[in-house]
């Protein structure tokens, strides 16, 4: 139980690294113990520690094929793990930009975006296709009713959005404002508990 429980925190610093959101105050504490330095050389965009953590925690894959048995290479029973992986990796890859854009989306409330694709050292055409890119990957489907899961819509996962109204970005802050009320109950239900200890 425990290998499982260090393999989902580690499957949770890679997905909090892609997509930052807001977490349980305790899970953030464990993460940022066990794993501050590797999220943080991940948002560096070091792709050997998603790999690694990848590798580390990711679900045994096995083939769908009946393996040749008259010609059998002896790492066959890896393929399915290397083509994971590679796949992993390439989405990695595409999204590395990303968190960038993110970081500068969330200082600006309008700018050109020839400016922006400026700042990034990319073509105006370039950096389109990355504002898509974070758009897309950014959307989640949330269930609002009905009996399928899939039975919602879809919405924004990031803390910004944005559209392009000609040559300008206009970015709006969607935040949700921290609600410090639970946090403070937390915390007193845990000076409760340690509380009659210290009576007796």
């Amino acid at each position: 139980i425990n290998k499982q429980n260090e393999q989902m925190h580690a499957l949770l610093a890679i997905a909090l690294t892609m997509y930052p959101m807001r977490i349980d105050e305790s899970i953030h504490l464990q993460l940022r113990e066990k794993y501050g330095d590797k999220m943080l050389r991940m948002q560096k965009g070091d792709a050997q520690v998603y790999e690694e953590l990848f590798s580390y925690a990711c679900p045994k894959f096995l083939s769908p094929v009946v393996p040749n048995y008259d010609n059998v290479h002896p790492n066959y029973h890896k393929e399915p793990f290397l083509q994971q992986l590679k796949v992993f990796a390439d989405e990695v890859q595409q999204q590395a930009q990303l968190s960038t854009i993110r970081s500068f989306l969330k200082l600006y409330t309008t700018m050109p975006v020839a400016k922006l694709a400026g700042f990034l050292d990319l073509t105006e055409q370039e950096f389109r296709i990355q504002l898509l890119v974070f758009k897309h990957k950014m959307k989640n489907l949330v269930w609002t009713s009905g009996i399928s899961a899939l039975d919602g819509e879809f919405q924004s996962a990031s803390e910004v959005d944005f559209y392009i109204d000609k040559d300008m970005i206009h970015i709006a802050d969607t935040k949700v404002a921290r609600r410090y009320g639970d946090f403070f109950i937390r915390q007193i239900h845990k000076f409760e508990e340690v509380r009659p200890g210290q009576e007796s």
